[in-house]
C-alpha cells in the first residue's frame, strides 16, 4: 500500500477542519449569509471566530497541495521549511488551546522533518 504524503494529510486536515467548522459555527455562517456577506465581520465576536476558523481550511488545503508538489519534485528544502513551521505552529497553538486539533500539525510536520531527512 502507497503511503500517505505529508501534503496529502494537511489537505485532509483541511477538508476536516472546514467540515468541523461548518457544523460548529452553523448558526453563526447561515445568519451572515442571511445578513448578507459584505462588510459583516466585526473584529471580535463569534461572527469573527467563524470567520478565521473557516478561513484557515483553504490556506491549509493550498499548504498541502503546494507541499505535495514539493515532495514530488524532492525539494528538501521546502518540506523541512514547511516542516518546522507546521511543528512551530502546532506547540504553540496547541499549549494555548489544549482541545484544539494543533497536535495534527505537530504531527504532520514531524513528519515532514523526518522524511526530509531521509530524503
Amino acid at each position: 500500500m502507497k503511503r500517505r504524503s505529508a501534503g496529502w494529510w494537511l489537505q485532509a486536515t483541511a477538508l476536516g477542519h472546514g467540515a468541523i467548522g461548518a457544523v460548529l459555527y452553523r448558526d453563526v455562517l447561515a445568519q451572515l449569509a442571511r445578513d448578507g456577506v459584505v462588510n459583516s465581520v466585526p473584529d471580535r465576536g463569534d461572527r469573527a471566530a467563524a470567520f478565521w476558523f473557516m478561513a484557515a481550511a483553504p490556506a491549509l488545503w493550498m499548504g498541502g497541495r503546494l507541499l505535495t508538489s514539493a515532495e514530488q519534485h524532492g525539494d528538501a528544502a521546502a518540506q523541512r521549511a514547511a516542516g518546522a513551521v507546521l511543528v512551530g505552529v502546532g506547540a504553540v497553538g496547541a499549549t494555548a488551546m489544549p482541545k484544539g486539533g494543533f497536535p495534527a500539525l505537530v504531527g504532520i510536520g514531524g513528519l515532514l522533518l523526518r522524511r526530509a531527512r531521509r530524503g
